[in-house]
């Protein structure tokens, strides 16, 4: 069934003529009530786990006796709000997609406003997870490799590491929304920046297939394949970089120290007493 609504897809593009609804309805059936409903449910159920994980966390650091007092910890209650967000999002097996796309995505309920409420809870969650990820590394790459106090890090750069995180993540989030940049795709998200779906071939932007409630080609005429480019770059080639690049620099400090503490013994290491604190602070939740 999937590659008969692909191929239907695609020989629709190359003639731009429109797919009958007869032609939709039969070509997306069994894909939309076999491999759809699956990955819908497994989708969701893992979000709920994700979200009862996360729920989890932050009530361990609420209960622990540092509780909020700590940059760590205040990192990791970031990340875990920007995971119960994106769980949040994704555990509503699919009911938030709009009707229009019911002929392809299983249990699709909503309509263009619960689609542009998922968009952008996943949007915003996802940008601000990964960036605070990036946060944490830092973080911890400045305790490990510089040796900088509580009070520096507390007062110099934490602002940085949560204001980065939460104004990229809004930012990013809002300009998308005010672009109609949340739209629903073949995947059953609503986080594509144009809405093109099979029922849209051969039908002109801005207009509303008799059937349907959204306008085809909504979001193209704005900037949102951009902003949404933009965000894709920031995500998967900035942030692996700054956590590798972090990471790399963590390890090859510690080897070294490991290197001098075996050849020269524990005393090469006295002026880095601080430091060894600072490590034992890290490790504490």
């Amino acid at each position: 069934a999937t590659s008969a609504l692909r191929n239907s897809m695609y020989l629709s593009r190359m003639l731009t003529e429109i797919i009958p609804i007869e032609d939709l309805l039969a070509d997306g059936a069994e894909y939309r009530d076999g491999h759809d409903k699956a990955l819908a449910i497994t989708w969701s159920l893992s979000a709920i786990v994700s979200t009862i994980s996360s729920s989890t966390l932050i009530w361990m650091i609420v209960r622990s006796p540092q509780r909020l007092t700590t940059t760590q910890h205040r990192i990791l209650f970031g990340m875990a709000i920007g995971d119960i967000l994106f769980s949040l999002s994704a555990a509503t097996f699919r009911a938030m997609v709009p009707s229009d796309m019911d002929y392809l995505v299983w249990n699709a309920q909503g309509n263009q406003t619960t689609c542009n409420v998922m968009g952008f809870m996943s949007g915003v969650s996802v940008v601000m997870s990964l960036l605070y990820s990036c946060s944490l590394n830092i973080y911890s790459l400045a305790i490990v490799k510089y040796n900088k106090t509580d009070y520096y890090i507390r007062n110099k750069m934490e602002p940085f590491l949560h204001g980065v995180p939460i104004a990229s993540a809004l930012t990013g989030g809002f300009a998308m929304l005010a672009t109609q940049g949340y739209n629903s795709e073949f995947g059953g998200g609503c986080l594509a920046p144009v809405y093109d779906p099979p029922h849209c071939i051969g039908i002109e932007d801005g207009q509303v297939r008799e059937g349907f409630k959204i306008p085809c080609g909504r979001g193209r005429d704005g900037p949102s394949a951009i902003i949404f480019h933009g965000v894709f770059f920031l995500l998967f080639v900035g942030s692996p970089l700054t956590i590798g690049e972090t990471l790399w620099m963590m390890y090859r400090h510690v080897s070294r120290q490991e290197r001098r503490m075996g050849r020269y013994g524990e005393g090469a290491l006295n002026h880095s007493a601080p430091q060894e604190n600072n490590i034992l602070q890290l490790q504490l939740l």
